[in-house]
């Protein structure tokens, strides 16, 4: 069977904060399209591993590569055009908006941010939107046809008495009524218009993915601590995400909507080819679902492999489980 190539890899990658070293050259490779955790006791340096992998943090050497690119430095807002999108452990929703509305603000190059795109019609945007409503119907040349008919008339005096009594008045009305409307109507329609149902017909395929179909229209501050994380799963992958950096998914969740979040996670690796990787703590529930573990302890790789292999660690069972 064929390996998952890494998607993201770090290579001795080493970061301080005055005196602390936090991160000791830690290097590690997450496969494409797999659930990887990363654990360590507190202080072993995991939340500042995520913030250089999304931006936040620069590192002072060492390489992070995402899909074949290095990424090393790049800020946040590159990074999430790239697909590298990361939760927080706190969840930081509208929490005024409903839960589609908190999808929708995710979505990427909105039209409606920009003033020229946001009064631009679809016929508009390229050659072939101008050509479609031509190419896909025989509606628009019979127009032209019946208007080229009519151009003789339009030159005499009375045209009106001219028109009715000619045929080609009822030509062109006839080419009118047979006109197939459907390319007409997208060419004519605003570009954020169509924008926004697309958006919307997206967010509501994430809802459905999510369990959260029938939370639609709930304000934000309505939701469970779970729902919220859910949520922000939900606005990342409005993004088109290809890295999903989580942290602490489960933290604060009761443990029934605990393996629920993580059957959603396991959900979207299989039907949208998606790659997390997870920083967590409650391993009681998280082991079941992952793929493959690294574990971090003062700011080092200690340990990495399937989930098992990694648990009977001897370096780990000393560092993390105190045994």
């Amino acid at each position: 069977m064929r390996m998952a190539a890494d998607i993201l890899t770090v290579e001795n990658v080493t970061k301080s904060f005055g005196n602390l070293r936090a991160l000791d050259g830690v290097s590690l490779g997450v496969r494409d399209r797999k659930v990887s955790i990363l654990i360590g006791p507190n202080g072993s340096g995991k939340t500042t591993l995520i913030n250089v992998v999304s931006g936040v943090y620069k590192p002072e050497s060492g390489r992070v590569i995402f899909d074949g690119i290095d990424v090393t430095g790049h800020p946040p807002h590159s990074l999430y055009k790239r697909g590298i999108v990361r939760t927080f452990q706190i969840p930081a929703l509208f929490w005024k908006l409903t839960v589609l509305e908190n999808l929708l603000v995710a979505e990427k190059n909105n039209p409606g941010e920009s003033l020229f795109r946001s009064i631009r019609i679809n016929g508009f945007r390229s050659r072939r939107d101008f050509a479609a409503p031509w190419i896909d119907t025989r509606a628009g040349w019979r127009v032209i046809h019946a208007l080229f008919s009519l151009k003789n008339l339009v030159q005499h005096r009375r045209v009106m008495r001219k028109l009715f009594r000619e045929r080609a008045l009822v030509s062109f009305l006839n080419s009118l009524l047979t006109l197939s409307l459907s390319p007409w109507k997208r060419f004519f329609t605003l570009e954020w218009r169509q924008a926004e149902t697309h958006a919307t017909e997206k967010a509501a395929r994430i809802l459905g993915l999510l369990g959260l179909s029938s939370m639609w229209n709930q304000p934000a501050y309505l939701l469970s601590g779970g729902q919220m994380k859910l949520v922000e799963i939900g606005r990342a992958l409005m993004s088109d995400a290809k890295l999903l950096l989580l942290d602490e998914p489960v933290s604060g969740v009761n443990p029934t909507l605990a393996h629920e979040i993580f059957s959603r996670i396991l959900k979207l690796r299989d039907e949208l080819g998606l790659t997390f990787f997870i920083v967590e703590h409650r391993l009681d529930v998280a082991l079941k679902y992952v793929d493959e573990m690294f574990v971090m302890a003062l700011g080092r790789l200690i340990a990495s492999g399937l989930p098992d292999e990694v648990m009977n660690n001897k370096k780990v069972i000393e560092a993390y489980l105190g045994g």
